[in-house]
Order: structure tokens, then sequence, then C-alpha cells
């Protein structure tokens, strides 16, 4: 299945305007570092569009100790300060508002996608063939457990472009391979795709989940994944929204609340569907 056939939908559930505060924590910068402006190869910090997920995501890694990008509102402008401030020391300046990461890439580690492997980002079954890369069993089972950790999590978020390039991979000097810290979750939460197409489980490369008989094929292979999956259920999603807009001192919207818990319940009910 080609991702990129697919058309998406708006990724956000809700617009910055609606959840920032006068107490929302922003990281600043003026205009004259241009690093904030323009992505060098390897830069010190991602900027994106303000979407509704990525805190949500974090907040989800965070609960289940999945490493992951850590992400921030940051605020673009001419300011007299630097660092970080409350949005109310900058509102009248009127600041672009997006959301930042900073690289997590450390020295002394190689970041590989598949292809980097010799793989093709077409095939079925990259999942076994990324175990193949592992050189020893102890590393194979914290790669395989890495693996598992990201795709259970991307069935409960519905996530719909986990293409290769939005999942690296972290080697050290021995050759040691772990899944890099987990980012993108824009493309997930969303109901208006789901409703559009009812027969998706969640669109990535590493394995196919097109149908739910091959995500029941895959716990078949691999019995521990049907445990991960079957966790999700005692997860609460208004729960963990909450909490991570709370830390920010941001607003959740009701409206956006109740598609929140609509979505958890339809999730939960395909999870239901797989493991059961």
């Amino acid at each position: 299945m080609a991702i990129k056939n697919i058309v998406f939908p708006k990724n956000t559930m809700f617009d910055i305007e609606q959840s920032i505060t006068d107490e929302t924590p922003v990281t600043v910068t003026n205009g004259k570092d241009k690093k904030f402006f323009v992505i060098p190869k390897n830069p010190k910090m991602y900027l994106k569009p303000f979407n509704s997920s990525e805190f949500i995501g974090q907040e989800l890694c965070t609960i289940r100790n999945i490493r992951c990008t850590y992400y921030f509102i940051a605020a673009i402008g001419l300011f007299d300060i630097k660092g970080s401030c409350w949005y109310q020391d900058v509102e009248k300046q009127r600041p672009r508002l997006v959301i930042g990461s900073y690289d997590f890439k450390h020295t002394g580690y190689q970041y590989k996608n598949v292809e980097d492997y010799g793989f093709s980002r077409f095939d079925e079954d990259l999942f076994s063939k990324m175990l193949t890369v592992a050189p020893d069993e102890e590393n194979r089972r914290q790669l395989m457990n890495d693996m598992m950790q990201m795709l259970a999590l991307d069935i409960y978020m519905g996530q719909t472009d986990r293409g290769y390039f939005n999942f690296l991979f972290e080697e050290d000097e021995n050759h040691r391979v772990r899944l890099a810290p987990i980012f993108d979750f824009e493309c997930s939460l969303n109901t208006q795709f789901f409703g559009q197409h009812e027969d998706k489980i969640t669109l990535g490369d590493l394995y196919h989940f097109n149908t739910i008989e091959d995500c029941k094929e895959f716990i078949r292979r691999y019995p521990m994944f049907g445990s991960l999956l079957n966790s999700y259920l005692y997860e609460d999603l208004e729960s963990v929204v909450k909490t991570a807009y709370g830390k920010r001192r941001m607003i959740v919207p009701d409206d956006c609340l109740k598609k929140y818990q609509e979505f958890d319940e339809d999730r939960k009910e395909l999870i239901k569907r797989i493991v059961h």
C-alpha cells in the first residue's frame, strides 16, 4: 500500500489560538537567529506548524516508557528576550506560534533509516528484516521490543504517516541497534480519516497492518505484541490529553475532549477485535 497515494485531512483537532493561555511557557527567538528560520542539514531545533497530536503522543510515550522527541511551543518574532518565558510576555508582539523540538541525535551514534540497511521501503515485512541487523540475541530482543512498542502505539493512535522517513534507527560503535526516539505524531488521532477509511488499521512502512487479519497473523508470530496491544485497553485517552496540555498550561476545548473519548472507544473496540 503506497502511503503517498492517500489524501490526508487536516492534521489538528483544534488550533493553537483555542488552547494557549497567558501562562503557557514558550521558547522564543529573535529574528536574527536564522537557525530558527532556515533548517540546515543537522539543525539544533525543528519547527513545524501546530497540531494537536504531538503533545499527546509524547505523553503516551512518557507513560509507557517509550523513548520519544520532546515537543514544546515556540514563538517566532522580534523579541527583546531570548529563551523561555510566559506567553503573556510576548503576546502583544503577535508572534508566530509553532511546535518546536530539539535534535535528539547524539555524538557517537549513527542514525539510519531502513534503506541505509539495504532494505526497500516497499518490502511487506521490514520488521523481521530489521531484526537481522542486530549483532546478538540480546540486542535482537531489545530492538524487537522497541519496534513493537512503536507499532502498538501507532495502532492505538491511528497513525497514518509512519513512512520509512518517519522513524530512524540508532546504531552505536559496536553496531548494536535500537529504534531512535519516536517523532511525528501529527497524522494520528484523526477521526475524519478513519471515518472515510473504515478498513484501515494504521499506515506505516515497518509492517503493513492493512486488515485485522494482518494484526492477528503478526500476533501469531510474535505473541508479546498481543499483550502490548491489549494493555492499551486500560489507557484513558481523555486523561492523557488533559495531562499533556495541563503540563503546558494549555486548554483543550470541551467538544474536542468528547471527540477524543469517541476515538478512544473506537480504537479500543478495534483492539478487542484484534486480540480476542
